[in-house]
C-alpha cells in the first residue's frame, strides 16, 4: 500500500490539474473570502491573503502570561474529510529552536466526538515534528525543503492517521480513535520574535479508502513540491 501511494504522489507532481469530486481546493487567491475562519486559542497579529497566498503573522511583543494562548491561529470547519493537505513555505530565516508553524487537524470519532488533534509542524533546527495522542514525536528520514513550499498532509485510513511530508509517509498513528477530520487549524507558536507563515492550496475532502488510485485526482503535491518563493 505504501509503495502504491508513493507512485501516486509522484504522478500528482506531473498532473496537478486533475480534479476529483468530493475534494475542495482553496487557493487563497486575491479577493477570496476568509469568512469561514475563526480564532483558535488566540488570534494571530494578522491573517490575510497577500499576492494570492495566505499569510499568518506572529508578533513577538504579543506574548501573554498563558503559554497555552501563545499558540495563535485560526480554524475552519471541513465537514467530514479523510484527506487534509496544505502547502507551507519554509523561510530560510527560521533557524531558531522553536515551533514555527504547520497544520493541525481536528480528528473525530465515528460518533463525531473529538478523537484527537494530529499536527505536522516545522520545528526550526529540529526540522519535522508531529503530534499524536501520546505527545510530540520527531520522525527521521524526511526533511523539509528550506526556501520552498512543502506539502503537509494527513490521511485517515480507518485504522490509522497517516502523516505525509512532500508525498513521503513520515509517521503513522494507531493510538487514537479518529475516523475523519472535522476541522483544520493553522497555528504558529509565539516565543517572542516576529515572523510570518505563508500557506497556499488548502485541500480537504473524502476519497474512497482503501482505493489509493482515487488520489490521482487530488493534485496535492503539484504546487507544493515544485513552487519556490524568495522571501
Amino acid at each position: 500500500m505504501k509503495f502504491v501511494k508513493i507512485i501516486i504522489f509522484s504522478l500528482l507532481v506531473s498532473s496537478p490539474s486533475l480534479a476529483l469530486a468530493g475534494v475542495v481546493t482553496t487557493e487563497f487567491n486575491n479577493g477570496d473570502s476568509l469568512a469561514g475562519w475563526s480564532v483558535d486559542r488566540r488570534a494571530p497579529a494578522d491573517f490575510k491573503i497577500v499576492s494570492n497566498q495566505l499569510e499568518m503573522t506572529i508578533l513577538g511583543n504579543d506574548l501573554v502570561a498563558s503559554g497555552f494562548h501563545n499558540t495563535q491561529g485560526m480554524q475552519m470547519n471541513i465537514e467530514s474529510s479523510n484527506i487534509l493537505s496544505i502547502d507551507m513555505f519554509i523561510d530560510p530565516t527560521w533557524t531558531l529552536d522553536q515551533r514555527y508553524g504547520g497544520i493541525w487537524a481536528i480528528g473525530h470519532q465515528a460518533s463525531d466526538a473529538i478523537g484527537g488533534w494530529p499536527i505536522i509542524e516545522y520545528h526550526g533546527t529540529m526540522g519535522l515534528s508531529v503530534w499524536d495522542n501520546n505527545g510530540w514525536q520527531y520522525p527521521t528520514g524526511a526533511l523539509f525543503n528550506v526556501g520552498e513550499f512543502n506539502n503537509l498532509m494527513f490521511m485517515a485510513t480507518g485504522t490509522a492517521i497517516e502523516y505525509y511530508l512532500n508525498g513521503t509517509l513520515v509517521y503513522s498513528d494507531t493510538s487514537g480513535d479518529v475516523d475523519h477530520f472535522g476541522g483544520v487549524i493553522l497555528n504558529a507558536k509565539n516565543v517572542g520574535n516576529d515572523y510570518t507563515v505563508v500557506y497556499d492550496n488548502l485541500r480537504y475532502g473524502t476519497v474512497p479508502e482503501p482505493a489509493p488510485l482515487a488520489l490521482l485526482g487530488l493534485g496535492l503535491l503539484g504546487l507544493g513540491i515544485m513552487r519556490k518563493r524568495q522571501k
